[in-house]
């Protein structure tokens, strides 16, 4: 899959250095050091012999139909190649564990902000850097080790808590409330609740937090007192990473009332089911995650827009939030208080 080739097997079919360093600029993407993947059969007469190794065609054809600028700025596209780069990588050692970011790009655990920088593993024995790959001289129990394909990873749960120290409280918090929700989803046989939660749904998170999480805390070498007191404040509900990082922010500000998924309805029936409601202010927040609209079109827009009047006109306070405002707390509290005042009486401490 992904047309993944590496030097030797371009060198073989007679494809020289130079040649390869020219289909960069058409139909060749370089991964990493001696590892390409063909993203288009070009035509060009000179590019023949590299065409031999496009097999996937729909990968092929997803180049031919996307334009470049689009695939640069595409999120999971470019996670997908950083995860190619990970797994095709030809030089490991054989007690090398992948832990940290490049861990959480193998297990799906989504982060923003992610450079194409060197790959992260732990050795036991030995540690060293270099432009394709960083080796920490770290030892990684068999606890929090998990077979990926034919990689040792971190486990998703010991994957979170580490991003808590190496991407910062906010993006470890969203790693944390996805490996969560996933291991929850996965034993209701889902990937998405579409007719709302079980009734016991924060209960069985509540349990499966300190079955399984709260053993691995205790095996962490440092921030043991952080990862606990944000372990207990994860909910399973947050459906993307927009809505942890609001959720994050909404307990930094210390502000109570606030429930998540809940159904609002009006006399015409069903109106929407919001991200963050609080009852007692009538307030409501929508947060929007990255490129939300780029290609679901004006009809989406269309509904929001009467969801919103409809809200509006049961008394709600609609206050939504782009991604952006999300990322910085000052930011955020402006907005949040500036649009709906009556939250800061429900700060602890009287705000």
């Amino acid at each position: 899959m992904y047309n993944i080739v590496y030097y030797r097997e371009l060198e073989s079919a007679g494809v020289s250095t130079r040649l390869i360093r020219q289909a960069q600029e058409c139909c060749l993407l370089k991964l990493c050091n001696g590892v390409y993947t063909v993203t288009l059969v070009c035509g060009i007469d000179s590019h023949r012999r590299i065409a031999r190794f496009a097999e996937d065609t729909a990968w092929t054809d997803r180049h031919r139909a996307t334009p470049p600028q689009e695939l640069r700025n595409d999120y999971h596209y470019q996670e997908l190649l950083r995860r190619l780069r990970i797994l095709h990588y030809p030089r490991y050692r054989a007690d090398d564990t992948f832990w940290g970011t490049s861990a959480a790009m193998l297990q799906n655990i989504p982060l923003l902000g992610i450079d194409a920088g060197p790959i992260s593993v732990a050795h036991p024995r030995s540690s060293s850097k270099t432009r394709e790959i960083h080796r920490s001289n770290r030892l990684i129990g068999r606890a929090d080790r998990i077979r990926h394909l034919h990689l040792e990873v971190t486990t998703p749960v010991r994957t979170s808590l580490d991003l808590i120290h190496i991407r910062g409280q906010q993006a470890g918090f969203a790693a944390m409330e996805t490996v969560l929700r996933q291991v929850l989803l996965t034993r209701y046989g889902a990937t998405e609740p579409k007719f709302g939660y079980p009734p016991d749904f924060l209960r069985l998170a509540r349990g499966e937090l300190v079955d399984n999480w709260y053993p691995v805390i205790e095996r962490l070498t440092t921030g043991q007192t952080t990862a606990r007191r944000m372990c207990d404040a994860l909910n399973p509900k947050s459906e993307s990473i927009a809505e942890s990082y609001c959720s994050f922010d909404l307990k930094a500000l210390h502000i109570d009332g606030f429930d998540q998924q809940v159904k609002i309805y009006d006399d015409a029936g069903f109106v929407s089911r919001t991200d963050f409601v609080h009852r007692e202010t009538m307030t409501i927040l929508e947060v929007d995650g990255v490129g939300k609209y780029i290609k679901v079109g004006r009809e989406l827009m269309n509904r929001e827009s009467d969801q919103h009047n409809r809200l509006l006109a049961l008394g709600y306070t609609v206050v939504r939030f782009r991604f952006k405002e999300l990322l910085n707390l000052s930011v955020f509290a402006t907005k949040l208080f500036s649009q709906a005042p009556e939250l800061r009486k429900h700060v602890h401490g009287g705000g």
